[in-house]
């Protein structure tokens, strides 16, 4: 069995090709899209990368629905793309330099404060940018974002073991992500959310005065939630950065013809297809376009592209849950089963309810008990929430979208910085331009500015942690023995344990887990004060093989005396780790054989 080891490729190699691979994904998006809809504006060319990361993904999830998938088949689909984008990139060569000129024309003009402050934004941005290459060492990361496209490229096929519950939030990022572990660039989701940021930041400058255009791009660019969201292979940063560019697009568009609401629909269901989170999106945009809908279009013709377009993006994936199980939305409607299993509910439950910080809402959303949970929070911008009622009658329909998002959110989702760092991004472009020419504005900006200033150590740590993986193998299995959530843990299991044996963990990032393992739901979300389900487990746990458990070196004791579990080896230190630096502690655990689990193994 493969782990996510098994992919890597010479580590400067990986770095190259990531970038190379990005890039020429733009390039592509952009070039068909200014064909098509003939517009050179930055929220269209946005709009363009979106539907373009629709289409490379929506196409994968087909080959992974007809078992088609392989690596050869994926190698063909990236060097398809690198040469197409290579062909386009020197074709525009001169477009291209041009625009970059205009940008350091720009950049020169600033005024000192101002270039101290523009010269700061583009050290963290370039460290972000850094950081999306490096080597994947969160836990976020190296549970189902990369262990599923693991799986995928193992079985040949989308249709991976029911029994893991995270890999049934799969989506469409998860397919990018594919791609990349195929090409032995893991990293690949973390730089298209880079490029996403920089679209975003160019659609977001483009809607404001010049005076405006630094503040814009401090008020995005310095929120502390990046630090954890964009160095990352969990496409919530992608979504995010979609649905803002839609919200600019249908609140500032004019002339809007037929086909240019059709792809504003092709980025939406994108959105859509990452997360379920973003459905409640999507229904917040669906209302400021209602709001503010052409009327020489027929609502009759726009609502029939729209179920035709979801029919066909969303399809497959609907299809897929419902096929394999029994749930379109799983895991969120298990509770309406006849027999729902409990398990699965409780992770619903789980994912509902998770919570980064220990602070209530809403002071979890600028307030931090550690510096290593930094990346947890706002920062200074939530404030801005608090001019909702005033930017109500200068723009009713945006705010009206902006309200129901946060509702929605607040009722039926994760009241965390991650999840409101969406409605924040479609509310900071109307506070600009409705309160940039008061005379307090200036306040607000160096605010901002101070925020930028105090993220630059935060990067700078993750940089130093981290950077060291873009330059050899060495130092990539450094960081990964340093960093990486379960690599060390991997390691230590595979030269400990006999070949042939199978095991469940506790750890929840399981890509680097060379040997077949357990299903880490059923491990932890198993009630012990319950018979029946003690007894599920069990029965499970042999139907897995299963020879081995490595559990915490504390709190486990009730579990082992269910399993009948006998020490072997341990307790072993490892690394706990974020790609904050600052957010790192160790934690111990042992191995015990499982001796009362007697079905034989297949030979």
């Amino acid at each position: 069995m493969n782990s996510l080891n098994a992919y890597f490729i010479s580590s400067p190699l990986s770095v190259l090709l990531t970038l190379t691979l990005g890039m020429s994904l733009a390039i592509i998006s952009d070039d068909i899209g200014k064909r098509v809809f003939k517009s050179t504006e930055p929220v269209q060319s946005a709009l363009y990368f979106f539907a373009g990361l629709l289409a490379l993904s929506w196409l994968i999830w087909l080959i992974g629905l007809f078992a088609l998938v392989s690596v050869f088949l994926l190698k063909v689909i990236c060097w398809g793309i690198i040469l197409c984008g290579i062909f386009l990139a020197m074709r525009r060569r001169d477009e291209l330099l041009s625009s970059v000129n205009r940008k350091w024309a720009a950049f020169q003009a600033l005024r000192s404060f101002e270039f101290f402050t523009a010269c700061t934004l583009f050290a963290i941005l370039g460290g972000y940018f850094l950081l999306s290459l490096t080597v994947p060492t969160d836990s976020d990361s190296l549970n189902y974002h990369l262990a599923l496209p693991v799986e995928i490229l193992q079985k040949g096929s989308l249709w991976f073991n029911r029994d893991h519950l995270h890999y049934r939030l799969a989506g469409f990022g998860e397919m990018i992500n594919l791609l990349g572990v195929a090409n032995g660039c893991p990293q690949l989701g973390a730089l298209v959310q880079m490029i996403a940021l920089l679209h975003t930041l160019r659609a977001l400058s483009a809607r404001v005065i010049a005076a405006h255009k630094l503040t814009i791009c401090l008020s995005l660019a310095g929120i502390p939630t990046l630090l954890f969201l964009l160095p990352n292979q969990k496409h919530q940063l992608t979504g995010i950065l979609c649905t803002t560019v839609c919200f600019l697009f249908i609140s500032n568009s004019r002339n809007l013809t037929l086909s240019r609401i059709r792809l504003l629909m092709l980025a939406m269901l994108f959105a859509a297809g990452i997360k379920y989170s973003f459905l409640l999106s999507i229904a917040a945009l669906v209302v400021l376009f209602l709001m503010k809908r052409p009327k020489d279009i027929s609502l009759w013709k726009i609502t029939v592209s729209f179920a035709l377009l979801a029919s066909l993006v969303l399809g497959p994936q609907l299809l897929f849950r419902w096929m394999h199980f029994g749930d379109p939305f799983s895991p969120l409607l298990e509770g309406l089963f006849n027999e729902p299993d409990p398990v699965v509910k409780r992770f619903h439950h789980y994912i509902k309810n998770f919570r980064e910080s220990s602070f209530p809402f809403p002071a979890n959303l600028l307030l931090t008990d550690s510096a290593g949970k930094v990346s947890t929070i706002l920062g200074t911008s939530v404030i801005i929430f608090g001019f909702l009622p005033f930017l109500f009658k200068r723009a009713k329909p945006e705010i009206t979208s902006i309200i129901f998002l946060l509702l929605a959110i607040c009722f039926v989702s994760q009241l965390s910085s991650r999840f409101l760092m969406e409605p924040l991004l479609w509310l900071i472009p109307l506070f600009i331009t409705a309160y940039g020419h008061a005379k307090n504005f200036k306040y607000f900006t160096w605010l901002l500015s101070a925020q930028m200033f105090c993220m630059a150590p935060f990067v700078a740590l993750g940089l130093y942690a981290l950077a060291p993986s873009l330059f050899s193998d060495a130092l990539r299995t450094k960081v990964l023995t340093n960093s990486a959530n379960g690599y060390a843990e991997s390691i230590w299991l595979n030269e400990t344990l006999p070949a042939h044996a199978h095991i469940a963990t506790s750890n929840r990032s399981r890509a680097f887990l060379p040997r077949p393992f357990f299903p880490w739901e059923y491990l932890v979300f198993t009630s012990l004060e319950k018979p029946l389900e003690v007894q599920a487990l069990r029965k499970k746990l042999a139907e897995y093989h299963i020879d081995y458990i490595v559990l915490p070196e504390n709190g486990t004791a009730q579990l082992q005396a269910a399993i009948n579990a006998s020490f072997v080896s341990g307790p072993k230190t490892f690394p706990l780790a974020t790609r904050n630096p600052l957010n790192r502690t160790k934690y111990k655990v042992s191995i015990f054989k499982i001796n009362t689990l007697t079905t034989p193994k297949p030979h």
